[in-house]
């Protein structure tokens, strides 16, 4: 039997073989999933801070290069600042908007962090529209989908089309992104490069099934809920690990929920 053959396959012989099946998955796919100079799929990994600047200024103490922070996308409710860990695939530090004044969950989660947090990941793809079409057809949730300044009518600010691989927000599924504008200082030499990423979750093989079918050779092990990065910078190594979050319907109705009885409690 084909099952007690593969108790004798040598781990390095299938993981080849994993390989060489994913590979075969993405020469058959409509689009392809860019691949980008540290070797991984990885377009870019977003670490979450209660408050941008001040994230910026830690990031730049721990790694000893620069990180970029410019002015937040107009109308959205996150400010970010970014840098380079290999190629145009770069770091994002990401934390919540002072001017925004509407209500949004994720980015009262930022404030409430008590620190960096790795949160989430993107890949990158040729073309977003076919990625919409085979998720459809394949029944794989693509949720909150947006295009962005497709026109680059503000040239200082990204084009994009993104959406994440449902169903909700989990920080070891990815995001998925086509760039249509890219500004330059999501690349460029910076000193820094991507070593590893590490993904951790106990429903590991289901999640690379998933990847898999997504033509996505990005590996996750299994244990509990967990994402790191190692980079190497100017100061050394980089490294961070941190739980995982999952964001689902029940959690974004509890956080509102906590919100609603600190504003009583304000109010007393």
């Amino acid at each position: 039997m084909a099952f007690l053959r593969l108790k004798h396959i040598r781990k390095s012989d299938l993981l080849g073989i994993m390989k060489d099946a994913i590979s075969d998955v993405q020469n058959k796919l409509p689009y392809t999933v860019i691949r980008h100079s540290h070797g991984l799929q990885v377009d870019h990994i977003g670490l979450g801070v209660p408050d941008t600047k001040a994230g910026v200024g830690w990031l730049k103490e721990q790694i000893g290069a620069d990180v970029y922070i410019g002015d937040p996308e107009p109308g959205q409710w996150y400010w970010s600042g970014s840098v380079s860990i290999g190629g145009s695939s770069f770091l994002e530090v990401i934390g919540p908007n002072p001017e925004y004044k509407g209500f949004q969950p994720f980015k009262t989660y930022l404030k409430d962090l008590d620190g960096p947090a790795v949160l989430f990941w993107y890949v990158a793809v040729d073309s977003f529209a076919d990625v919409r079409r085979f998720m459809k057809k394949e029944k794989i949730p693509l949720q909150q989908i947006q295009d962005i300044n497709l026109d680059a009518a503000n040239p200082k600010q990204p084009g994009y089309s993104r959406g994440f691989v449902g169903p909700g927000f989990l920080s070891q599924r990815p995001n998925v992104i086509e760039w249509t504008h890219r500004p330059k200082r999501f690349s460029g030499e910076s000193g820094c490069t991507l070593k590893e990423f590490r993904l951790v979750h106990p429903k590991a093989v289901q999640l690379s099934n998933v990847f898999a079918h997504l033509g996505i050779e990005v590996p996750i092990s299994s244990g509990p809920s967990s994402l790191g990065v190692t980079i190497d910078t100017p100061n050394g190594d980089f490294v961070l690990d941190n739980p995982g979050m999952a964001w689902t319907g029940l959690r974004i109705f509890g956080l509102i929920g906590g919100l609603w009885l600190k504003h009583l409690s304000g109010v007393r």
